[in-house]
């Protein structure tokens, strides 16, 4: 019944009494999605792969193209997280500089939480705090996102900026308050960027 609406539309609105009959009504409500409603997008599409002779080549090899169109989407690794960003330095032999090479080395060692070690927070919660993303998309980003730095003292807990992608990481002396800071302004920042 809540779907009654939308498959009125469809024209696939029918009383469904066994399963046999559920399965028929959803094979109708795919038909028309897939041969009706963008039929001709796929029409206009195969157009243009048969102007340079890629239609026949794809229906002969749809396995060697097979990763061409079809994403396979697979949780993010700590890895991935690393040459993800770009890292956006203060100069060289700065006082920042050096509080930014050890913050990055607390971020790739915070990275870990894919073997548990921050727990609740995965790697997906990060890329999404980051970018309101859980995966990387297929074609990427726009660009490459940048990691910047907060060195303001009150400036305790990382910030994102999930429109421009940007993820903003606090300064901190040790470890376990870097740690601590993270996982506290993910978790306390599930729907926007910003602790």
């Amino acid at each position: 019944m809540e779907a009654a609406d939308s498959l009125s539309i469809v024209g696939a609105l029918r009383h469904v009494s066994n399963l046999e009959e559920k399965d028929s009504l959803v094979q109708s409500a795919a038909d028309f999605f897939v041969n009706g409603r963008v039929h001709a997008a796929l029409e206009q599409f195969a157009v243009g792969l048969r102007t340079l002779g890629l239609l026949e080549e794809l229906q002969k090899n749809s396995g060697l193209f097979y990763n061409m169109f079809v994403s396979e989407e697979r949780p993010p690794q700590a890895r991935d997280l690393c040459t993800l960003f770009e890292v956006h330095f203060s100069k060289q032999g700065s006082n920042r500089r050096a509080r930014e090479n050890q913050t990055i080395c607390f971020w790739r060692d915070w990275l870990k939480v894919e073997d548990g070690e921050c727990s609740p927070i995965t790697l997906e919660m990060i890329l999404e705090f980051a970018s309101g993303a859980s995966t990387v998309p297929p074609l990427g980003f726009h660009h490459r996102p940048p990691i910047e730095f907060l060195h303001e003292a009150n400036k305790i807990f990382p910030e994102a900026n999930t429109c421009l992608v940007v993820l903003r990481l606090p300064v901190h002396t040790d470890y376990e308050s870097f740690k601590k800071y993270m996982k506290e302004g993910i978790l306390q920042a599930p729907t926007f960027g910003v602790a």
